[in-house]
């Protein structure tokens, strides 16, 4: 099968997905919904696997890259300028909700620095020259 065609599949595999969680969020059943997404993933991995290699070189590995970097920047200033917003309108308004809520954020904006900056360090020592340079 070639790429093109896998992509179709893909997203039509996607939309399979899609409708069957749907179908279980409206009529509340969860094992309508676990049963989708493991048929969806069986489909998915029987389609791969019937797949021509793809090529991925280092054009698309560097922008992959980049795009995770912007990605990780973007959402962490959100997050936290949200976290900063709701614990400042909790403590004016008295809501503790709020307030616990931008608590909570500001927790994940923290536990996504450190993800990241261990992760940059784990591949700087791995990729790095062994001699320093």
């Amino acid at each position: 099968m070639e790429y093109k065609i896998f992509k179709k599949v893909r997203i039509l595999i996607k939309l399979f997905v899609f409708a069957t969680v749907t179908i279980a969020v409206v009529y509340d059943n969860l094992i309508l919904a676990l049963a989708g997404v493991l048929i969806g993933l069986l489909f998915f991995f029987l389609v791969k696997r019937k797949t021509k290699a793809v090529l991925v070189d280092e054009r698309i590995k560097s922008i992959g890259g980049y795009a995770a970097c912007l990605t990780h920047t973007v959402l962490t200033c959100i997050i936290a300028f949200l976290s900063l917003v709701f614990i400042i309108s909790g403590r004016q308004t008295g809501e503790s909700q709020i307030e616990t809520l931008g608590i909570v954020l500001s927790y994940v904006t923290l536990l996504s620095l450190a993800i990241y900056s261990i992760s940059y360090r784990y591949y700087l020592k791995r990729y790095s020259d062994k001699n320093g340079e």
